[in-house]
């Protein structure tokens, strides 16, 4: 035991060196468990702001039940959004008018050619021609782009303006 106490005695120094840096470093240690404990507070603080007498658990569990919600209405918006494409190309969407003069020496371009067509080119050709005293309006039923009456040659442009429209726009 005498020779523990003469070792004390002799390195006294450096063992209080020791236990001063060991004290410095323990402190050092717990300014930082003190930080990052106010840190992960604050955090936590913030996740429940707003919410009063709520744990977490339910928090999380109510966030899971409206994800699920959200995805299922995910999954009908997309179906509802595929079914509208799906009719899309039944709807008279490539639609092309052409006003022209039909006869020599009337100006203005009063008569006009219209196309309402869908995708398969079925739809209507209304053709309007305007002359001095009159005006005589005509409709033209289309089936995938045939006619059962002669189509003029203004009313065939503008089918094909129209259909080739559509076309361009898709290219895009």
């Amino acid at each position: 035991m005498q020779e523990i106490i003469n070792l004390m005695n002799t390195y006294e120094d450096y063992i209080i060196l020791a236990v001063i840096v060991s004290y410095f470093l323990a402190m050092l240690l717990f300014i930082l468990i003190i930080y990052r404990l106010n840190k992960t507070k604050k955090r936590y603080e913030t996740l429940l702001r707003g919410i009063k007498n709520k744990n977490l658990e339910d928090i999380i569990l109510n966030t899971a039940d409206k994800v699920n919600y959200l995805e299922g209405f995910i999954k009908t918006l997309h179906e509802k959004i595929e079914e509208v494409a799906a009719n899309l190309g039944d709807s008279l969407k490539n639609v092309y008018l052409e006003r022209y003069n039909a006869f020599p020496g009337i100006g203005g371009e009063q008569s006009f050619s219209l196309a309402l067509l869908d995708d398969e080119g079925t739809g209507v050709v209304i053709t309007c021609i305007h002359t001095r005293d009159e005006s005589r309006t005509y409709a033209k039923f289309l089936r995938k782009g045939h006619c059962k009456q002669l189509l003029s040659e203004e009313e065939k442009g503008v089918i094909e303006k129209a259909l080739n429209k559509n076309l361009s726009q898709n290219g895009k």
